[in-house]
């Protein structure tokens, strides 16, 4: 390739392109990263793959990684939250308003702040929530964040320290400014050539390339463009391999200075010739004309649905594994082949820069597109550069239309060989496969509401940004609740008015959904449904991406939205109150009776007051690049919005802090009660 004789010009294919194109330029970046690919010696290839790894880089290199198996929080995670409320009581007590003699940290909330998927908009809706939340004193009280997609990429930001600190300020400032260029431009392939960059960038992608997979996958490609931008810092000098790792995020966690960080990702765990059958009975369905026949084949439809799941995957700084089956690994052996619940190799820990395509992997189709509509040009390139690019872009493409709602990516399967050891209902067959497929997790539920369940948290503040409906997350959330046997949740809760004009399943009105779960059996049956409608839509919109070419345009808020800035719902276990529960509509005697999972929920919706006449959800979620004025717009109504809501949030932490006071008091006066007693027994 390197002697294949370029044309003098390319044609300019039917989409936005640069105005001064040079081929030569082309060539000459083109050439340099071919030459660097390759395995000969010296080649950026041949130092990050065959090279000893720099211990100071990764430590990790040196330790063995077992399966931990069980379904508790694992140790490090229990110390971080015990140091998390020591140094939160101080906060807590300000934000109160009360001494802090008058806090005890075992009354503290367990408060949680979940950013929504919607690509470089939630991303920015989520530092500018974070910073709103930091300068009010909130952010201070939190021990969780959690990301789906794009609040993934917010988090890494803010965790990394790529931004120079670990303020949510300056996450925010370092955003907006590297996503001003597209991932897609002449800059990308300097960073992908130059040193120091090249090295910094690529080393994820080739060691995945020559690792257990021995593939590199279009959610790799993509993770590493869109890590060009998202983690280069604007002072190169200041680049730190160390950004790209999970592992070490926690440097800011065993203080207790941050909340700690959940990162999601799904695993589609349908048998293939399940789906195969759900795919035959829907295409029979609409093409059949028979009166009696579609009641049949929605019957057989229900039955096949029930067999549709999805797995839930945490990341955190500290381990990488899923609830529903119970086992767990270090962040830092993620990527290392693993059976009978050891590692069988000492492998770097998997770079961020394949874990930001992960989650954000529902993105990829942008990506695809656009390599569709530059193929005329791209017939320009060395065949075989041509042939490569062909092959990542149209891999398994025919199981994505089948199965697949975006494009999952394949990783070294870490319970392999632990037959009989998982927990109860794991996927029969899900420890002889080779790899697992981890796809964002926005395919499945739009707000990561499903890890913070089993951490027992009392508050959940939902910043929303997605375009879809949001009592869509409603619903499944409180069907994963009941699956899960919590009975906490807060039951009915939905948006009081249609938020998305023309989104099916959005409220018309103000009530309770037509169909509640009321045991784990049927919340099964109608996840399964709701899955199975998502993944139909989600197929539909790629295929007809594949046909038209992405969205420019998404669903939009109305300009005068009937919605508040911020609703809050609380649950109760007692089957005595009413399904559905307000803030609003809540006294406080009847707010302190209230023991369940309270939600907060703040829509991105426009803010007159603070940028009069914009609106949020003209930066749509498939956007490439962000102006700096679109950036700095999304970043202040995220504030103001979160600001706006402050009262709310004081007063539910609050509430809540006082009933856990009250209970524990109560506890305690019952023990000491049952303690005199004991003793009276023995005079």
């Amino acid at each position: 390739m390197s002697t294949w004789k370029w044309p003098t010009s390319f044609p300019a294919p039917d989409i936005s392109w640069p105005t001064a194109f040079s081929v030569s330029d082309l060539q000459q970046r083109l050439s340099a990263l071919i030459l660097e690919l390759g395995r000969g010696p010296g080649s950026l290839y041949d130092e990050i793959v065959n090279a000893p790894v720099d211990p100071a880089v990764h430590p990790e290199c040196d330790w063995d990684a077992e399966v931990r198996l069980g379904e508790d929080l694992c140790l490090a995670e229990r110390v971080f939250l015990s140091e998390r409320k020591r140094r939160m009581k101080a906060s807590f007590a300000e934000l109160m308003g009360v001494p802090e003699i008058e806090v005890d940290e075992r009354d503290l909330p367990i408060v949680a702040i979940a950013g929504s998927g919607g690509g470089y908009r939630a991303m920015l809706n989520t530092l500018g929530s974070l910073s709103a939340a930091k300068s009010l004193g909130v952010l201070d009280c939190v021990s969780y964040t959690a990301g789906v997609s794009g609040s993934c990429w917010a988090l890494s930001i803010l965790y990394s320290g790529v931004a120079g600190s670990n303020k949510p300020e300056d996450a925010a400032a370092h955003a907006k400014d590297r996503i001003q260029l597209s991932y897609l431009d002449m800059d990308t392939l300097d960073a992908l050539v130059t040193q120091p960059t090249n090295k910094y960038l690529l080393a994820g992608i080739l060691r995945k390339a020559a690792g257990p997979t021995g593939t590199a996958s279009l959610v790799d490609l993509y993770g590493t463009l869109l890590s060009s931008r998202l983690y280069i810092p604007t002072d190169v000098t200041k680049l730190d391999p160390r950004h790209l790792s999970l592992h070490l995020y926690r440097r800011n966690l065993d203080n207790g200075a941050l909340p700690l960080p959940i990162f999601s990702a799904i695993q589609h765990v349908t048998p293939l010739e399940k789906a195969e059958d759900i795919k035959e009975v829907a295409d029979e369905k609409a093409l059949s004309i028979r009166s009696q026949r579609p009641q049949s084949l929605d019957s057989e439809q229900t039955r096949l649905e029930r067999d549709i799941r999805w797995l839930w995957y945490e990341f955190t700084p500290y381990e990488v594994g899923c609830d529903e089956i119970g086992a767990w690994i270090p962040s830092w052996a993620l990527g290392r082949r693993f059976m009978n619940g050891k590692n069988t190799e000492r492998r770097p820990e998997l770079s961020f820069t394949i874990l930001a395509g992960v989650f954000g992997s529902a993105f990829c189709a942008s990506l695809k597109y656009y390599f569709r509509e530059i193929e005329p040009v791209l017939h320009f390139f060395p065949e075989q550069l041509y042939n490569w690019l062909e092959e990542i872009v149209t891999e398994n493409e025919s199981d994505l239309g089948l199965i697949h709602p975006v494009l999952p990516d394949q990783l070294p399967n870490f319970v392999r060989g632990l037959e009989g050891q998982l927990r109860y209902g794991s996927p029969p067959d899900i420890t002889e496969h080779e790899t697992l497929g981890f796809m964002d997790a926005g395919a499945e539920l739009n707000l990561p509401y499903y890890p913070l369940l089993r951490r027992n948290v009392d508050c959940v503040i939902a910043l929303d940004a997605s375009a879809d409906s949001q009592d869509l997350w409603f619903t499944r959330a409180e069907e994963l609740a009941i699956k899960r046997g919590l009975h906490t949740w807060p039951r009915g809760a939905t948006w009081p008015t249609r938020v998305h004009p023309g989104d099916e399943g959005a409220a018309e009105t103000s009530r309770v959904p037509d169909y509640e779960a009321t045991s784990p059996d049927s919340a099964n049956a109608k996840l399964a449904q709701t899955q199975e409608s998502a993944l139909a839509k989600q197929t539909d919109k790629q295929d007809s991406t594949d046909k038209r070419g992405m969205p420019n345009d998404e669903p939009k808020p109305p300009s005068k939205s009937a919605m508040n800035a911020c609703e809050v719902w609380i649950g109760s276990s007692k089957s005595t109150d009413e399904a559905s529960a307000r803030l609003d509509d809540l006294d406080e005697a009847a707010l302190l009776k209230r023991d369940g999972i309270a939600v907060v929920y703040i829509p991105l919706v426009p803010n007159d007051a603070r940028v009069p006449g914009f609106d949020p959800f003209s930066v749509s979620t498939w956007r490439r690049e962000v102006a700096a004025q679109e950036s700095q717009n999304l970043l202040d109504v995220a504030e103001a919005n979160f600001s706006d809501s402050r009262e709310k949030i004081v007063r539910l932490l609050r509430a809540v802090w006082m009933r856990k006071k009250m209970e524990r008091q109560q506890h305690e006066w019952r023990a000491r009660l049952d303690h005199l007693r004991e003793e009276f027994k023995h005079q």
